[in-house]
């Protein structure tokens, strides 16, 4: 697997996440959000362990390469009242 690759990867897809939830994280839009930060996060999980023959990688460990690309959890909601 090549490693420059996979973190440009990554990169581009935590920005496009970041994107769309900085664009869409309204006080009254949480599930919603909650919900693609959930599904973008499985399916990058998924594509890590596509790859066949090779060892599985585990939440945790996918999750601290997550918080190292600067792809958090948990965004800071607006609110739409003030």
């Amino acid at each position: 697997m090549n490693t420059d690759n996979t973190i440009g990867t990554l990169q581009r897809a935590a920005s496009v996440i970041k994107g769309w939830v900085n664009y869409h994280n309204i006080s009254d839009n949480y599930k919603r959000v909650h919900s693609f930060v959930h599904h973008s996060r499985e399916i990058i999980f998924k594509w890590f362990n596509r790859k066949g023959g090779q060892r599985k990688m585990t939440w945790k460990k996918c999750n601290a390469i997550l918080e190292a690309i600067g792809l958090s959890q948990h965004g800071k909601v607006k609110s739409m009242f003030c």
